[in-house]
């Protein structure tokens, strides 16, 4: 006889049941994903709990209570949650999948892809692991490897239309606006009408390609529509300000910046692009400040790291300049202009060897990057001439 339950219990039994002596595990699992889906979180994992109180090797109760711990944000419980669950049975590959969510959480983004090559080696066909590979390899900055796993995510699946979006983002990131541009367009057909990702959302990522492609006027016409609908949306504020600053309209980038920072004052980004035109403004100070600012918001922002690398570089302060810059690098390891930049301000230091090591690094980031090849010429020549 099958011990579920005739009826789902309801969430007046399960608050009045906490001890849940009368019910069985197979009940109690049951009642608690229901619980879970519900969002009745505290009953789902007092559930779960009991259900591993009685057989310490369920996996499914593990691996359940992990999720609603890791809802709730107690992502550290979460994370031993799904490693017992995987120490019960450490066959399946979805367990792998959902401990690397909880890495990518807790920033542990080595660890993330550890679990994801699990669960591949265990079905190299998991659309959702290839997925979610591409996106910790994106968060590490390698968007190369990412578009290939965003590809691999898309030949597993080719119904997960949303991948289209992410490797869009990933061909952006790495400038190739033309591709991105037609990812995007793909995903805003194949997507219409679907619940999930907002069309504005992709109207915004279009908008940023434009930008990128030098297309000021149509990025403009786009972020003009979308405030149009929704004056204070700060993404499209952010992205005005930066078409505006690239059409040499400084004091209108300032303004519209500002206005973001007015609707949130916490976001790093917009703080970062002001600074910028602060600095094409010549208000060297203030653009120092507020990227000081940027940081403190977001201290793990390599864009920021960079833009104070330069304009510390460029007063001559070269010990703060090759910090800011080895900032950006841990947090953005193959940021090729980085490198290059440390190779400068290592070099005006007296410290040659480790700046050819870092323009060495440019290249191997970027095999196309023409500065970093004639200082590296440069500094080669000049270490042989004092051989000789």
């Amino acid at each position: 006889m099958s011990d579920l339950p005739t009826r789902a219990l309801d969430f007046k039994d399960a608050a009045q049941n906490l001890n849940l002596d009368t019910l069985s595990a197979s009940q109690l699992l049951l009642s608690g994903m229901e619980n879970a889906q519900s969002d009745r979180l505290d009953i789902a994992i007092k559930q779960f709990e009991e259900v591993i109180r009685r057989e310490p090797q369920n996996v499914s109760a593990h691996n359940n209570l992990a999720v609603c711990l890791k809802r709730q944000g107690n992502n550290k419980a979460a994370l031993e949650e799904f490693k017992k669950a995987i120490e019960n049975n450490p066959t399946r590959c979805e367990l792998f999948n959902n401990l690397a969510h909880s890495y990518i959480s807790a920033g542990q983004y080595d660890l993330a892809v550890e679990a994801l090559y699990k669960a591949l080696r265990l079905n190299p066909d998991f659309a959702e692991a290839h997925r979610n590979l591409g996106h910790v390899l994106a968060l590490k900055g390698d968007n190369d490897a990412a578009l290939t796993a965003f590809q691999e995510a898309l030949r597993d699946n080719p119904m997960l239309q949303e991948v289209r979006v992410d490797m869009g983002d990933s061909l952006r990131a790495l400038r190739r606006y033309e591709q991105a541009l037609l990812e995007y367009k793909t995903a805003q057909k194949a997507l219409q009408g679907k619940k999930g990702l907002l069309p504005r959302d992709i109207e915004l990522r279009l908008a940023k390609c434009y930008e990128g492609l030098g297309e000021f006027t149509q990025a403009h016409k786009i972020l003009s529509s979308l405030l149009e609908s929704a004056p204070n949306d700060t993404d499209a504020l952010n992205c005005l300000g930066v078409v505006l600053w690239k059409m040499n309209h400084l004091p209108e980038a300032v303004f519209v910046l500002e206005r973001a920072l007015k609707v949130d004052p916490s976001y790093p980004q917009a703080r970062n692009n002001l600074g910028i035109v602060l600095y094409q403004l010549k208000r060297y100070d203030e653009a120092v400040d507020v990227w000081r600012q940027a940081i403190g918001l977001k201290p793990d922002y390599p864009e920021a790291h960079y833009n104070m690398g330069v304009a510390l570089y460029q007063s001559g302060l070269l010990q703060q300049s090759t910090e800011a810059y080895k900032e950006c690098l841990k947090y953005a390891p193959y940021d090729a202009n980085a490198h290059n930049n440390l190779g400068l301000a290592l070099w005006r230091s007296e410290q040659k060897n480790d700046a050819i090591a870092e323009w060495r690094k440019a290249i191997d980031c970027d095999a196309n990057m023409a500065e970093a090849f004639t200082n590296l010429g440069r500094a080669l020549h000049t270490a042989a001439k004092r051989e000789n």
